[in-house]
């Protein structure tokens, strides 16, 4: 009888940091391409 794979309470943190940081790095780009965009149109 198998058991199911037990998830660490630091694994499923880590996991969440990385989200957390391909989050930041995506929004952030996002405001300076806007921020670029802005500044070469006025």
């Amino acid at each position: 009888m198998a058991t199911a794979p037990t998830h660490r309470v630091s694994d499923k943190l880590s996991v969440f940091a990385f989200a957390v940081g391909v989050l930041v790095v995506i929004v952030g780009g996002a405001f300076a391409a806007g921020y670029l965009i802005g500044r070469i149109l006025l």
